[in-house]
């Protein structure tokens, strides 16, 4: 248990300057004085002996005499240095300082607290702790030299949390402090009854490596077998020289204990000894244990076994095939192997050294099984795993747009290849049939275009593809497209029905039905008379003709059109023959026009006769 008494030894004082030079006068600067307080801290406790300086400038601190001032109001001192015996909290207060010569320095605030005890403070011993080594902090706080001996308790947090619980001593030690010991530290102090508590301020405090993390380095590298390999581990120090042990893994299996060598030797290198390789480091007496990560040792053979790939992955009929015959480790032998290319364990060609065979438009049966063998000088060969290689059939689908083709669309047929691979040896040719019969020849666009549809471009529709001169495809089946009519054959109509008669009003209609998906289309109308054109094209679908004579007879047909004239359709003609009127007939009209004309020759005359 540690007790407190009044008894303290004080820091050594860190005077902190908080005035500058004051102009007393235009052409005179007097050296403005300063005032220090030991001990140096923002409070002072009750009952410590407290001492103020007045600081002047050398050359000005000779045979001054100092006057002192605190809040304002003189005191009774008139040294350089004003103490003040067993402070209280009365002397609280801003304390200044003036000389004869000078003005009055700037005010310095001394708070005097009767608290138990100061905010403590962490520290830690050594300063710059090792990996390693033990490592002690501090908890540091004085107490109220004026109340009774107070037994204080102490704890220490970590990363947040509690290291250490409370109890009488203001240490805590780590006696082999490691890299995980570097963090944030605080430490909290309290009376015995918890009644004034008070906690540090966090302080990072950061463990100094004593050596890095170990890392594998191989030599030679690459190393074929047969060859002498040298693993080194490098572990370097980085605080001071220090003694270690190496321990070393290859496989997950650990090939060499413990000792003082950081290298490891393996003579003659085998394929087998090829894995993961990692080392371990620590210091002779245990202390600092440290893993390396992995490094992957890859044994070259001596005659490489070839490998064997294909360019693209996925191969699609038609497109650009590649296999290639490779060894991945330098061959360091007199002369270079060459390869021979199997596929279902028959030669297909001896290649050169560069070990490639290109197909320029795979078809079907260049799928199977293929590997390659290497032949070196000295007679050694040596083969590939297989690979096996599948052709990814071409398959041709057909469209039309729109959907739904009316007369006069713009229709498009388009032909798409599924899937697409843009690495075919040559650009894809396509034809189109219609109905069997071919509309379009090949050539490079997969598209079949009728500008203005017409009914009669209703059919079947199929395409054709042609790559290079060995692929060539056909739909299987085929797309029929219906083109709808946007109106229908019109049909002339005239009224009154014949037989007409000379001198009667004649209207003739030209009848024709819109499709009901095309509601919007406008329709234009033109009406002829044995063939001449009696009336141009305009929105009404009638024709009147009053009072027809003689001549007005003929064959009368109608002609309906889309307003982009893409659309036209003409009647059937129908014949009209103008008939001359009777002998009875005329005499009958005379008659008609004499019964109204008799009752208003009468009506005038007798108007005028009153």
């Amino acid at each position: 248990m540690k007790t407190f008494y009044s008894a303290i030894t004080m820091p050594a004082p860190n005077p902190v300057i908080l005035s500058a030079l004051v102009c007393v006068s235009l052409f005179r600067c007097a050296v403005g004085p300063h005032v220090t307080i030991i001990p140096p801290r923002a409070r002072a406790l009750a009952g410590e002996n407290v001492t103020l300086t007045c600081h002047l400038v050398p050359t000005a601190q000779i045979n001054q005499s100092y006057s002192w001032y605190k809040d304002d109001e003189k005191l009774n001192g008139y040294e350089q240095n004003y103490t003040i015996h067993e402070a209280t909290r009365e002397d609280s207060g801003s304390y200044q300082c003036q000389t004869v010569s000078s003005n009055r320095s700037e005010g310095v605030t001394l708070n005097v607290t009767d608290e138990p005890f100061s905010l403590p403070i962490i520290r830690v011993t050594p300063e710059s702790p090792l990996e390693g080594y033990g490592m002690t902090i501090s908890c540091d706080t004085n107490l109220s030299l004026v109340l009774a001996p107070v037994e204080l308790h102490f704890a220490f947090y970590a990363y947040g949390n509690m290291a250490r619980d409370f109890n009488t001593s203001d240490q805590y030690t780590i006696p082999v402090a490691q890299q995980k010991d570097s963090t944030d530290y605080r430490c909290e102090v309290k009376t015995p009854d918890g009644a004034v508590r008070k906690s540090s301020n966090e302080t990072l405090i950061e463990i100094e490596e004593l050596f890095s993390y170990p890392g594998i380095d191989f030599s030679p590298y690459p190393v074929t077998e047969g060859e002498a390999l040298t693993v080194l581990c490098d572990a370097s120090p980085f605080a001071k020289p220090t003694e270690m042990l190496y321990e070393f893994y290859a496989n997950g299996r650990r090939v060499r204990k413990f000792s003082p060598s950081n290298t490891y030797t393996v003579h003659p290198v085998q394929l087998k000894d090829s894995g993961p390789y990692l080392c371990v480091a620590k210091t002779l007496n245990g202390s600092v244990e440290k893993f390396g990560t992995a490094s992957f040792l890859g044994v070259q053979e001596l005659f490489p076994t070839p490998s064997i790939s294909v360019s693209p992955r996925e191969v699609l009929e038609g497109s650009i095939m590649t296999v290639s015959c490779d060894i991945k480790s330098e061959w360091r032998g007199p002369g270079n192997p060459r390869f021979i290319l199997y596929k279902d364990s028959k030669v297909v060609q001896s290649l050169s050294a560069q070990g490639e065979y290109k197909v320029t438009a795979a078809q079907l049966h260049n799928a199977g099984r293929y590997e390659c063998e290497a032949r070196y000088p000295s007679g050694e060969a040596k083969t590939s795993q297989n690979n096996y290689v599948t052709i990814q059939e071409l398959y041709l689908y057909i469209d039309v747009a729109p959907t739904a083709v009316t007369e006069g669309d713009s229709m498009r047929i388009k032909c798409y290849i599924r899937p697409w691979a843009p690495e075919m040896a040559t650009h894809p040719q396509f034809a189109f049939y219609k109905d069997g019969f071919k509309v379009q020849e090949f050539g490079p666009s997969n598209i079949y275009r009728v500008p203005s549809a017409q009914v009669r471009d209703s059919g079947g529709y199929t395409c054709e593809l042609r790559i290079s001169t060995v692929i060539e495809k056909k739909m299987r089946r085929h797309l029929y497209v219906h083109v709808q009519e946007l109106v229908s054959c019109p049909n002339i109509t005239v009224i009154p029905s014949p037989p007409l008669v000379q001198g009667s009003d004649v209207t003739f209609t030209c009848h024709a039905t819109r499709n009901p998906l095309e509601e919007e289309t406008e329709l234009q109308f033109a009406f002829y008379r044995n063939g001449e054109n009696v009336q141009a094209f305009g929105l009404s679908d009638t024709y009147h003709v009053p009072s027809v004579r003689l001549e007005n007879s003929g064959n009368y047909s109608c002609e309906v059109r889309s307003s982009t004239s893409d659309v036209r359709k003409i009647s059937r003609g129908i014949r009209v023959q103008i008939k001359e009127r009777s002998q009875r007939y005329r005499y009958r009209l005379l008659a008609a026009g004499a019964l109204v004309l008799v009752p208003v020759a009468l009506i005038l005359y007798l108007r005028r006769n009153k």
